[in-house]
Protein backbone atom coordinates (compact mmCIF):
# COMPACT_ATOMS: atom_id res chain seq x y z
CA UNK A 1 0.00 0.00 0.00
CA UNK A 2 1.40 4.00 -0.82
CA UNK A 3 1.13 6.55 1.66
CA UNK A 4 -0.59 9.22 0.94
CA UNK A 5 1.74 12.81 0.97
CA UNK A 6 -0.94 14.73 2.09
CA UNK A 7 1.23 17.21 3.12
CA UNK A 8 2.70 17.74 -0.02
CA UNK A 9 -1.15 17.58 -1.59
CA UNK A 10 -1.67 20.35 0.78
CA UNK A 11 0.63 22.32 -0.34
CA UNK A 12 0.52 21.49 -3.84
CA UNK A 13 -3.75 22.72 -3.77
CA UNK A 14 -2.79 25.62 -1.24
CA UNK A 15 -0.12 27.37 -3.95
CA UNK A 16 -1.96 26.57 -7.07
CA UNK A 17 -5.05 28.29 -5.79
CA UNK A 18 -3.41 31.08 -4.76
CA UNK A 19 -4.03 31.18 -0.88
CA UNK A 20 -1.21 31.75 1.41
CA UNK A 21 -1.16 29.33 4.81
CA UNK A 22 -2.16 32.31 7.09
CA UNK A 23 -5.25 32.26 4.59
CA UNK A 24 -6.20 29.28 5.14
CA UNK A 25 -5.09 28.62 9.00
CA UNK A 26 -8.10 31.71 9.22
CA UNK A 27 -10.52 29.54 7.24
CA UNK A 28 -9.75 26.28 9.52
CA UNK A 29 -9.64 28.52 12.31
CA UNK A 30 -6.29 27.54 13.81
CA UNK A 31 -2.77 28.73 13.86
CA UNK A 32 -0.54 29.50 10.96
CA UNK A 33 1.73 27.08 12.54
CA UNK A 34 -0.86 24.63 12.92
CA UNK A 35 -1.21 24.32 9.35
CA UNK A 36 2.15 24.54 8.78
CA UNK A 37 2.43 21.61 10.54
CA UNK A 38 0.08 20.19 8.09
CA UNK A 39 2.18 21.20 5.18
CA UNK A 40 5.60 19.69 6.39
CA UNK A 41 3.87 16.44 7.65
CA UNK A 42 4.40 17.26 11.23
CA UNK A 43 0.92 16.48 12.07
CA UNK A 44 -2.10 15.21 10.04
CA UNK A 45 -5.28 17.37 9.48
CA UNK A 46 -8.52 15.68 11.31
CA UNK A 47 -11.40 14.37 9.63
CA UNK A 48 -13.27 18.00 9.45
CA UNK A 49 -10.26 20.11 8.50
CA UNK A 50 -9.72 17.80 5.45
CA UNK A 51 -13.63 18.23 4.67
CA UNK A 52 -13.35 21.76 4.68
CA UNK A 53 -9.87 22.17 2.59
CA UNK A 54 -11.25 20.11 -0.20
CA UNK A 55 -14.25 22.51 -0.35
CA UNK A 56 -11.69 25.51 -0.16
CA UNK A 57 -9.95 23.84 -3.04
CA UNK A 58 -13.07 22.78 -4.99
CA UNK A 59 -12.65 19.17 -4.90
CA UNK A 60 -14.21 16.11 -3.89
CA UNK A 61 -12.41 14.98 -0.29
CA UNK A 62 -11.80 11.47 -2.89
CA UNK A 63 -9.52 13.98 -5.14
CA UNK A 64 -7.82 15.28 -2.13
CA UNK A 65 -6.85 11.72 -0.68
CA UNK A 66 -6.15 10.08 -3.84
CA UNK A 67 -2.69 8.35 -3.97
CA UNK A 68 -1.07 10.33 -7.32
CA UNK A 69 2.08 8.00 -7.50
CA UNK A 70 -0.38 5.43 -7.94
CA UNK A 71 -0.37 3.80 -11.57
CA UNK A 72 -3.45 4.52 -13.27
CA UNK A 73 -4.98 1.53 -15.34
CA UNK A 74 -5.05 0.70 -18.82
CA UNK A 75 -8.56 2.33 -19.56
CA UNK A 76 -7.12 5.69 -18.84
CA UNK A 77 -7.63 7.86 -21.71
CA UNK A 78 -4.38 9.27 -20.41
CA UNK A 79 -6.27 12.71 -19.50
CA UNK A 80 -6.87 13.43 -15.90
CA UNK A 81 -9.74 15.36 -14.73
CA UNK A 82 -8.49 15.87 -11.43
CA UNK A 83 -7.84 19.39 -9.92
CA UNK A 84 -3.81 18.90 -10.00
CA UNK A 85 -3.34 17.32 -13.43
CA UNK A 86 -5.34 19.52 -16.02
CA UNK A 87 -8.68 20.49 -14.68
CA UNK A 88 -9.28 23.80 -15.09
CA UNK A 89 -8.48 25.82 -11.90
CA UNK A 90 -11.40 27.03 -10.95
CA UNK A 91 -10.27 27.57 -7.39
CA UNK A 92 -8.06 30.08 -9.12
CA UNK A 93 -8.04 33.80 -7.05
CA UNK A 94 -5.15 34.97 -7.55
CA UNK A 95 -6.29 38.33 -8.79
CA UNK A 96 -8.15 38.91 -5.31
CA UNK A 97 -7.51 40.98 -2.21
CA UNK A 98 -6.35 38.97 0.97
CA UNK A 99 -9.89 39.86 2.60
CA UNK A 100 -11.60 38.76 -0.68
CA UNK A 101 -9.64 35.38 -0.84
CA UNK A 102 -10.39 34.87 2.46
CA UNK A 103 -14.27 35.56 2.09
CA UNK A 104 -14.09 33.07 -1.11
CA UNK A 105 -12.45 30.02 1.15
CA UNK A 106 -15.06 30.95 3.81
CA UNK A 107 -17.89 30.69 2.11
CA UNK A 108 -16.82 27.45 0.50
CA UNK A 109 -15.94 26.10 3.82
CA UNK A 110 -19.58 27.37 5.22
CA UNK A 111 -22.53 24.24 4.72
CA UNK A 112 -24.55 23.95 1.52
CA UNK A 113 -27.55 24.09 2.67
CA UNK A 114 -26.75 27.69 4.21
CA UNK A 115 -24.74 29.31 1.57
CA UNK A 116 -28.28 30.89 -0.12
CA UNK A 117 -29.09 32.45 3.34
CA UNK A 118 -25.75 33.39 3.67
CA UNK A 119 -25.73 35.38 0.29
CA UNK A 120 -29.25 37.08 1.09
CA UNK A 121 -28.23 38.00 4.21
CA UNK A 122 -24.56 40.20 2.77
CA UNK A 123 -26.83 41.74 0.24
CA UNK A 124 -29.46 42.72 2.99
CA UNK A 125 -26.53 44.29 4.36
CA UNK A 126 -25.23 45.59 1.78
CA UNK A 127 -28.76 47.25 0.74
CA UNK A 128 -29.32 48.59 4.43
CA UNK A 129 -25.65 50.35 4.25
CA UNK A 130 -26.64 51.99 0.67
CA UNK A 131 -29.85 53.17 2.35
CA UNK A 132 -28.50 54.65 5.51
CA UNK A 133 -26.11 56.60 3.48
Amino acid sequence: MMKIRINERLRELRIKSGYTQNQIAKILNIDRSTYSYYEIGKTMPDVSALMILAKVFNISINELLEDESRPHSVADSGIRSDYVHGKKNSSHIYELSPQEKELVGLFRAYPDDQKTSLLLNLKDRLKNSKDSE
